[in-house]
């Protein structure tokens, strides 16, 4: 399978300041946490200057710190419910 490659986008530089975050709490360091993605710390620097890179270095970094990406449907109803302001 290709790899799948984004332009400079919101969601992908969304995606991997949360994941790096989840990994800060969890007491990593990015160059850590690069190194356990199996890429170098200038990799992960890059994907963040540049905006863009590979989602499965994304998924991998997330699988570090005990998550998994998935789709989920968008619904203004879950986006409230994981902003925490549904209640």
């Amino acid at each position: 399978m290709p790899k799948t490659v984004l332009n400079k986008n919101e969601a992908f530089l969304s995606m991997l300041a949360e994941v790096i975050a989840m990994g800060r709490e969890a007491g990593m360091s990015e160059g850590e946490m690069a190194t356990r993605a199996g890429i170098t710390p200038e990799t992960l620097s890059r994907m963040k200057k540049r905006g863009y890179g590979d989602w499965t270095i994304i998924d991998a970094l997330a699988r570090i710190v005990g998550k998994r990406m998935s789709l989920v449907p968008d619904d203004s109803t879950l986006e409230s419910l994981r902003r925490g302001e549904f209640f």
